[in-house]
């Protein structure tokens, strides 16, 4: 877990003090207005690259890192910005996406790596994002916003959001990861096709992904990382219209079939071994308790409370949305006592209402309760600030009616305990296995082999592009998914 810290991003944007310049667009060679200049694009980059690394974490597999990297960089080296210094990450996040911040800064998740089907599907999916940054797609809304909030007399241009004890920092994402028009989002597929065309890759693949995007935007009722779904156009009017730019690329280059690259085998191969799905290791529900293997603790949350964890923090809210939970490491070196870390808050001007040094399962804590300056008016919150295994671990609970929520709060904070569970202890996550086909195969018998109740035959279907009682060739490379827990 780690908190996501707010990003100011921006100087943003050169104390602007109405320095407005026009500038020449790399793509369209157009000049439009825009109030950063490349040196600030590259640093706003710079900026949000370590904290993006944070709140989603990397994939550890170097062989996979360097994949992307190489094959990013190909496709950037195509694009009319070859001399930014681009970086290309795979994030350990299980959802379908992909998305850039200004500057170079491509990221693409583990979870689209395992929908995507071959390399040339992948170089296009790649050269989508190129596209953003090559066109300056987020500076020229960030100057668009600014102006705006000049126009309508801001006075600055983040404003204050709400503070939660101990320093947990507010979300960046909202204005890290911008969601792009319908226009954007159009030329960035046309620029995604034309690059990888133009690196030798067969752009005709993509409109098979989209195909299956669809399929997975349609049946997924997942949040995803604002960006490659949120805003796109409709996945089947995008598989009509890359199928058109990839002709067009196809006979403007003058491509033949053999000069066009697909490397099926390759990808595959390349993504042999990784987590599929949510990574246990970091936390799951079981039995309407909340295990983290890795740290190896447990909690109890209110009865009927949805759960939602994630890499900054776990958190959960009532059915009514009336009452939440924060847990999460408090920022403060190993071996940091509950007494001293409350001390600490005090001095930063924020002083409980009540406190008592209390003991959680053999841990020595501190159960306060503060009262926080709101728009609002006062926000009774309680927090819970808990000793284990050298770290600090702070729970906070919010709740409208906040008397009558109290107690289940409590409750909640008093449950924090170790893992006992061998078998908790033990989880490990389900992996992307390439499988090789067999005379007689089917996905639906491939499925009942490896018995995963969590990804069936067809869900193998959809990963493989398959019928599930379709007969597979030997020697045919297949996704399987291996079972973890």
């Amino acid at each position: 877990m780690k908190t996501v810290r707010l990003f100011l991003i921006l100087a943003i944007l050169m104390a602007l003090a109405g320095l407005t310049t026009c500038a020449k667009n790399p793509v369209t060679g157009k000049r439009q207005l825009v109030l950063i200049s490349e040196n600030q694009e590259i640093a706003m980059g710079q900026a949000s690259d370590p904290e993006v690394r944070k709140e989603y974490g990397v994939v550890e597999q170097q062989g996979i890192q360097t994949y992307i990297q190489t094959l990013g960089r190909k496709l950037a080296a195509a694009s009319p910005r070859p001399n930014l210094e681009w970086h290309f990450t795979v994030v350990d996040s299980p959802v379908v996406n992909a998305f850039a911040v200004p500057g170079g800064y491509i990221y693409i998740t583990r979870g689209i790596l395992a929908y995507i089907n071959n390399e040339a599907e992948l170089a296009t999916v790649l050269g989508h994002e190129v596209g953003h940054v090559a066109a300056r797609h987020s500076v020229v809304q960030l100057s668009r916003m600014q102006l705006t909030q000049f126009g309508l007399g801001a006075g600055s241009v983040l404003s204050p959001t709400f503070g939660r004890v101990g320093g947990a920092a507010n979300n960046a994402t909202g204005v890290l990861f911008l969601r792009f028009g319908r226009d954007d989002e159009r030329q960035a597929d046309q620029l995604g096709v034309e690059y990888a065309a133009r690196v030798g890759y067969d752009p005709r693949e993509v409109s098979n992904f989209f195909e299956v995007l669809g399929r997975l935007s349609g049946s997924s009722d997942r949040e995803t990382i604002p960006g490659f779904l949120s805003t796109h156009p409709d996945p089947g009017e995008r598989v009509q219209n890359t199928r058109a730019l990839a002709q067009k690329w196809i006979q403007q280059l003058n491509l033949q079939p053999t000069q066009m690259t697909v490397n099926r085998d390759g990808h595959l191969r390349n993504t042999d071994g990784m987590v599929f799905g949510d990574n246990p290791r970091e936390g799951f529900v079981e039995n309407a308790r909340f295990y983290h293997p890795e740290l190896q603790f447990q909690i109890d949350f209110p009865s009927g409370w949805n759960v939602e964890n994630t890499k900054a923090a776990v958190i959960a809210i009532d059915s009514q949305r009336t009452a939440q939970m924060q847990l999460q490491l408090a920022e403060v070196p190993d071996g940091t006592t509950a007494d001293a870390f409350q001390r600490q808050l005090a001095d930063k001007g924020l002083r409980p209402q009540t406190s008592q040094q209390i003991t959680i399962h053999g841990n020595r804590s501190v159960l306060a309760v503060y009262v926080l300056q709101a728009e609002s008016g006062n926000v009774p919150v309680l927090a819970g600030f808990v000793e284990y295994r050298r770290k600090l671990y702070q729970i906070v609970g919010e709740a409208t009616d906040f008397a009558r929520m109290r107690n289940a709060m409590e409750d909640a904070i008093r449950s924090f305990d170790r893992i006992t569970d061998q078998r908790i202890l033990a989880a490990q996550p389900d992996r992307l296995v390439i499988y090789t086909a067999r005379q007689g195969d089917t996905l639906n018998s491939i499925a009942a082999r490896l018995n995963n109740p969590r990804v069936n035959a067809d869900q193998l279907a959809v990963l493989n592009r398959m019928a599930i009682d379709q007969a597979l060739t030997p020697g045919r490379l297949v996704k399987t998914v291996t079972k973890g827990y």
